[in-house]
Order: structure tokens, then C-alpha cells, then sequence
């Protein structure tokens, strides 16, 4: 068969495909407008390739606004409880009282923490004015910078790195994650205390050792983001609150509240797995550096959503854990399938 056959060919299995997916439209449950098949992890968009428009990116795409931006994942809208229940070993009173957030509408995470690498091209073109050491008092120095995630940044020194990578961009849409929307990210859909159960081993999430790991190295949650457990703990926008009382519901920062303390999340290298819990939190002075802070990003999308079947969502959501029984863990996919 030519080329151009195939071409033919190939097209009209896609247009096929794409007409038998929205065929499936019968139950609500809110996605980003596809052109075809939901496919659920493209592999790292290169500078020389066509990045996709914001109306083309699915949920669970992984996509790179340009060369030295970092990787972001799609992630969908949702509802879930935040905090953590009285039941919950280990748990603190600043954890609750637990209360419904709804994240209105499909937003994108950093797949990783921001890496020493991110942030050095940050400082090379003149957007951050501070270069980091890659160590810690106490736990030696040189541990390595490349796809080690950035250490000993303060929540102030991030401003720097967002309007650097705005600038790049061309517009105001790179921010830190809030605190609700970190939690729902590092959920993914999990009511456990971890997003992989009521336990946490090494063998998931770097945590009690020495010093941090290259980003990456350990299984990413079911909405393809790693590291959200252990690493480095990651700023958020949030001022500190010592409660959940009169905390926003609807995935926005709460910026009132003791504003020179802000909030931390995840836990880090250094600390046992009650720390690394998705419901604990914690908090330090806005300047603080330490060799156990950094911080990921978060991306505003401007798409536009349309009603798909919670199969299809389900089956899109959770492809990262395929070897789990859907139906019988979450609710919802029981509900679709």
C-alpha cells in the first residue's frame, strides 16, 4: 500500500474511533473536549515537537510549554473530602475538620517537583536571582543537581520562578498548586491516608533516608504524579491556618490567616511516614530555605469541557494502576461499570 493509502487508512480509523467514543455520551461526568481517543500518557513533548492547543490536551496528557518549562499532567475537576478523620492514626488537629471541595474545572500539575535542572535555567537567564546549594546542614553537601528536585527555596524565592516561566509562556497562567488542589492531586481519587493505601513503604516514596532522589525514580499516584509523597515537602499558595474552619470550598488558596507563614505539603527525604500522610500539613516562614523544601507547579487551562460517560473517565483516570479492580475500589467507576 503507498503512503498515501495509508495515510487514507489511517485517518478513517481514527475518525471511527473518535465517532465510537462519542457514542458512549450518556452520563455526566465532566472531561476535556477530545478530537479522538482518550489516551491517557503521551510520552514527554520535546522542544521540536507541536505542542498541542489547550482545547486538544486530554486529561492524563502529559505536555511541556516549551523546552525548559516542566512537565505538566492534566488533572480532572472533581469533588473530594479534605482533612483527615478522627480515626486516622497519626492523625493532628490541624488536619480538620474534614469538609467537601469541589475543584471546578480540569487543571494541570507539575508530573514532578521542580528539578535542580528547572530551576538553574531559571537563574542562567537572569529570571531567579538565587542559586540553591544542593544540601543540608547536618547531611553533607553535593548531592547532585540535574533531576534532583530543587532544595533550599524559600516560598518567596518561588515568585521568581513563576513570573520567569509566565514570561516565557506569554501569559499568566503557572502558579503554586493550592492547598486544596494539592491534596486532591496527591489523592487521586484515594480516600487512604496515602495514595497508595493506609501504609507507605520505601518501595513507593522516598522517605527516611538521606538526603533527596532524582524525581521520577518511584511509581507516580493514578493521575500520573509523582513524588506527592516524600522527596521535598512543596510550598503551596496558602497562608496557615491552624484548622480548617472557614476554609474555601471550592479549591481556591485561602489567603487570609497568619500570611507570613505559609503552607508546606508531602513530607520529605528525612521524615518517617506520618509525615508524608496526603491529610498533614505544615507550615514555615514565607523566606524559610531549608535542604528539605521546594515546590512544584501548577498550570491554568483555558479549554472548553463537554459531558462524557464515567466509564470513559474512569477507564482514563485510573490507567495508571491497571492491575486494580476499578469498580470495587472507587464508587464512582462501580457505579459506571
Amino acid at each position: 500500500m503507498g503512503n498515501i493509502g495509508r495515510l487514507l487508512l489511517e485517518g478513517c480509523i481514527g475518525l471511527g474511533w473518535g465517532m465510537r467514543m462519542l457514542g458512549f455520551i450518556a452520563r455526566p461526568a465532566l472531561a476535556i473536549v477530545l478530537g479522538g481517543a482518550l489516551a491517557i500518557h503521551a510520552p514527554p513533548i520535546h522542544a521540536q515537537e507541536k505542542q498541542p492547543s489547550e482545547a486538544e490536551l486530554e486529561l492524563g496528557r502529559v505536555f511541556r510549554d516549551c523546552a525548559e518549562c516542566p512537565e505538566m499532567v492534566v488533572v480532572p475537576a472533581g469533588s473530594f473530602i479534605m482533612g483527615s478523620p478522627v480515626s486516622e492514626p497519626e492523625r493532628l488537629a490541624t488536619e480538620g475538620p474534614q469538609h467537601r471541595v469541589t475543584i471546578p474545572r480540569p487543571f494541570a500539575v507539575g508530573r514532578f517537583e521542580v528539578t535542580f535542572a528547572e530551576w538553574d535555567a531559571c537563574v542562567s537567564a537572569g529570571g531567579c536571582s538565587y542559586a540553591p546549594h544542593d544540601g543540608m546542614l547536618g547531611f553533607g553537601y553535593g548531592w547532585g543537581r540535574g533531576r534532583r528536585p530543587v532544595i533550599n527555596v524559600s516560598w518567596d524565592d518561588t515568585r521568581q520562578y513563576v513570573s520567569w516561566i509566565n514570561g516565557k509562556v506569554g501569559k499568566q497562567v503557572y502558579r503554586l498548586l493550592t492547598e486544596a488542589e494539592w491534596e486532591y492531586a496527591a489523592r487521586a481519587g484515594a480516600k487512604t491516608a496515602y495514595a497508595f493505601g493506609n501504609t507507605l513503604s520505601r518501595s513507593l516514596a522516598p522517605l527516611s533516608v538521606y538526603k533527596t532522589a532524582p524525581v521520577g525514580l518511584f511509581p507516580p499516584n493514578a493521575f500520573g504524579l509523582s513524588d506527592m509523597h516524600g522527596n521535598v515537602w512543596e510550598w503551596v499558595e496558602d497562608c496557615w491556618n491552624d484548622s480548617y474552619e472557614g476554609a474555601p470550598e471550592n479549591g481556591a488558596a485561602w489567603t487570609t490567616g497568619e500570611c507570613d507563614r505559609r503552607v508546606a505539603r508531602g513530607g520529605s527525604w528525612m521524615h518517617p511516614p506520618r509525615y508524608l500522610r496526603a491529610a498533614h500539613r505544615d507550615a514555615h516562614a514565607s523566606d524559610a530555605r531549608s535542604g528539605d523544601l521546594g515546590f512544584r507547579l501548577a498550570r491554568t487551562l483555558e479549554v472548553l469541557i463537554a459531558e462524557v460517560s464515567p466509564k470513559l473517565l474512569c477507564r482514563q483516570r485510573f490507567v495508571h494502576r491497571p492491575s486494580k479492580p476499578l469498580p470495587g475500589r472507587y464508587p464512582r467507576c462501580r457505579e459506571a461499570a
